[in-house]
């Protein structure tokens, strides 16, 4: 069967699970990289054991499950941490990915990877999706979502290509742009508007 394999990018907190979820809805197959993320890093899996051994115990919850947030501390404490932690993470996790691809029923094959453009995986897709918010609005909604303050928010957007570099993407896949700078009903409207165009290729 002809299946489509779109990856899904996009700056952090500017909607891509929320993307996700309508295109599930509408009928799409979807998988998500963060929760393959922590499928991969499980007590007692192989990712878990392989972070304990770069950077110790207290990354462990006291139930020895990860704390993700004491590992997102450590990743954004410098650049070699965060290269330390994709390089133990990314090959578990995109082999989960490819063997997901590999065994969908559907045409509309939807991957929400944030890390699309950073590690050049454009290869392995169709087409690109970029979600896209205005400044102002991902630093309010980070803040909101995790908790954190704006110090903390602007340091995580920081560690980011800008959306710029992002839509390097266009040269090498057929790419779509959803900005999501309004209401959850605003881009519903535009991800159903996509969905028609996608199945119809």
């Amino acid at each position: 069967m002809t299946k489509l394999k779109i990856a899904l990018t996009g700056g952090i907190a500017c909607g891509k699970s929320q993307v996700v979820e309508i295109f599930s809805k509408l009928g799409a197959d979807v998988i998500r990289l963060d929760d393959v993320s922590q499928q991969v890093t499980t007590p007692n899996s192989q990712g878990l054991q392989a972070l304990l051994e770069a950077f110790g115990a207290e990354i462990l919850n006291p139930d020895n499950s990860l704390n993700r947030q004491a590992l997102r501390k450590i990743l954004l404490q410098s650049e070699s941490n965060k290269k330390r932690i994709e390089t133990i993470l990314h090959p578990k996790i995109l082999n989960i990915m490819q063997k997901w691809l590999k065994n969908s029923k559907k045409y509309l094959n939807i991957v929400e990877i944030p890390l699309l453009v950073e590690k050049n995986l454009d290869y392995l897709f169709d087409r690109a999706i970029i979600v896209s918010c205005n400044d102002k609005q991902q630093l309010k909604r980070l803040q909101k979502r995790e908790n954190i303050s704006e110090k903390v928010a602007k340091s995580m957007i920081s560690m980011q290509i800008s959306h710029e570099n992002r839509l390097e993407v266009a040269k090498r896949l057929p790419c779509d742009v959803l900005e999501n700078n309004a209401t959850l009903v605003d881009l519903e409207t535009q991800v159903k508007t996509l969905y028609q165009k996608l199945i119809n290729l």
